[in-house]
């Protein structure tokens, strides 16, 4: 039988020692918003199944679903509606997971979210903004038909006062003019 030697013994202890140093180096909380920016469902799962919260944010207050929105996880962002996250928290700044998912353009994030009672006319607090002025700025038919779909307000204003037909017009995007006209 061989004999490890005390030397041996030191860096086996260092090696598991930084393993478990490192292993340990981030919460659960964190690990579990890792996940779900991967899209991660089986590891998502079972965080919560070891009861790390749905709404565990970081110091911004991203979420996990803030995290699986952004990159465009359908599976992930349903599991976590499924197990209680709610369809619209705000981040420090006051934007929501849906304004995430269109701004990244993550369509059927962004269906999801919407169908799960997310406001379509939720107004971000700097420029009254909707998502509807995003598209119609972008000149994205397919959001703004997705939003209309779900009662986006074609005359939501701006603080400016600017409706989404008016960025459609300034923007040259003639072809969303006749579906934004109040």
């Amino acid at each position: 039988m061989t004999r490890i030697k005390t030397q041996d013994w030191k860096r086996i202890f260092s090696v598991l020692a930084l393993i478990l140093i490192t292993g340990c180096a981030t919460s659960p909380e964190e690990q579990l918003r890792k996940a779900a920016a991967e899209g991660n469902v089986l590891r998502v799962q079972t965080f919560l199944e070891q009861g790390v919260s749905t709404q565990a944010a970081d110091e911004q207050g991203n979420t996990p679903i803030f995290m699986a929105a952004k990159n465009g996880h359908r599976d992930v962002v349903a599991l976590l509606l499924e197990r209680g996250a709610t369809v619209t928290p705000a981040r420090q700044d006051s934007v929501s997971p849906l304004f995430v998912a269109g701004q990244e353009r993550r369509l059927d994030v962004l269906a999801l979210l919407l169908e799960k009672g997310a406001d379509v006319n939720l107004q971000a607090p700097m420029g009254g903004v909707t998502l509807l002025h995003i598209g119609a700025f972008r000149g994205d038919r397919e959001i703004v038909t997705l939003l209309l779909r779900h009662g986006a307000d074609k005359n939501a204003r701006m603080t400016a006062g600017e409706r989404p037909v008016d960025l459609a017009r300034t923007q040259g995007h003639t072809a969303l003019i006749p579906l934004l006209e109040p």
